[in-house]
């Protein structure tokens, strides 16, 4: 069977595809890829995935000139998925959100291809509500805040599993702790975890990823008690999530189903800009599991150093690593192939 997935722009959107795409090739089905020049997919989807790209844009939050921009190129990225779908005689059509889900999942149904949903984040996002009314399934990452449908299944996060998944190790003396802003960092992390965990005065270990081009001066902001190794991206985010007992994060949907499935639990800070609030309602998702504590950008430093303190002091993390998780994220791109094969 021949898979035509769409995911483009952030590694939220891509990595879960990549991964279920991963699991096609595994299964003999072919994959091709539809994609943006601009996007992180670009560094990410391997060689052997076909490639193809759409003028497509964001629309939402953006400003007039940007906005008309964003249409013209719909129209013009409606054409190309047409074409495209026709030409590689596309059996099966799987949007994985974002703004390019949108002309290539309108593209399927004019072209009468079988046409699958995944929505990583606890909230469904604008292309997703759109295409809903044309799919045979939506497939869910996290429970959403409203009654599921008949055409919903939750499924979980594709993500792909390590070779082994074991609790945080209580052998070694310092605390160790995972700081992520994800796949683009954050500056409100970068410059404020630093200082918040310095204030403790406690000998800690840092692994901090900035995000590319974000690394500099990060170093002299810790304390020198706390060691730290700073990074701009971890091609192996399992293992800094593993070496650490807990993790600082935003709250992105990606992020947040590798910590729970490695046993991690975590401090969240929710990009207050996300669209529809979506990174806070993951994270009190995360919060109804008893895997993390949410901190909101507009409380104080002060306010976030006591919650870290309370987290070392009472030791939240050990309790957080034994919370029960029924949702195997490891298993969602199996199943959503199995699914969308025996619809």
């Amino acid at each position: 069977m021949k898979f035509l997935i769409s995911a483009a722009g952030t590694g939220g959107h891509v990595f879960p595809a990549l991964e279920f795409a991963n699991e096609c090739i595994k299964n003999n089905h072919e994959v091709i890829w539809m994609g943006t020049n601009t996007g992180i997919e670009n560094r990410v989807v391997p060689k052997n995935i076909k490639f193809l790209t759409i003028p497509m844009s964001g629309f939402r939050g953006k400003n007039l000139i940007h906005k008309i921009s964003s249409l013209l190129g719909l129209i013009v990225s409606i054409f190309k998925s047409i074409f495209y779908l026709y030409k590689n005689n596309i059996d099966y059509v799987i949007c994985f959100g974002g703004y390019i889900s949108l002309p290539v999942g309108l593209s399927a149904w004019i072209c009468r291809k079988p046409l699958f949903l995944h929505e990583q984040n606890a909230v469904m996002g604008t292309s997703n509500k759109v295409l809903q009314k044309f799919s045979k399934k939506t497939f869910l990452g996290f429970s959403l805040n409203e009654p599921l449908s008949k055409k919903m299944m939750l499924v979980g996060n594709p993500i792909k599993p390590p070779k082994e998944i074991f609790f945080p190790d209580q052998s070694h003396e310092s605390i160790r702790i995972y700081v992520t802003g994800g796949s683009q960092g954050s500056e409100f992390l970068n410059h404020n975890i630093p200082l918040a965990l310095s204030a403790l005065n406690t000998s800690l270990e840092v692994r901090h990823q900035s995000g590319v081009g974000k690394s500099s001066g990060i170093k002299r902001l810790y304390s020198s008690n706390i060691s730290v190794e700073v990074e701009e991206f971890y091609n192996s985010p399992h293992d800094a999530v593993l070496w650490s007992d807990f993790i600082i994060s935003r709250a992105g949907a990606l992020s947040l189903s590798e910590a729970i499935s490695l046993k991690r639990g975590l401090l969240m800070i929710p990009l207050p800009s996300a669209i529809d609030n979506h990174q806070l309602l993951n994270a009190v998702s995360i919060l109804d599991l008893g895997m993390g504590l949410i901190h909101e950008e507009s409380d104080s430093i002060e306010s976030l150093s006591r919650k870290l303190k309370d987290i070392l002091d009472k030791r939240l993390y050990l309790e957080w690593a034994r919370a029960e998780n029924n949702l195997d994220h490891f298993k969602a791109a199996g199943t959503m192939l199995n699914s969308i094969l025996h619809d």
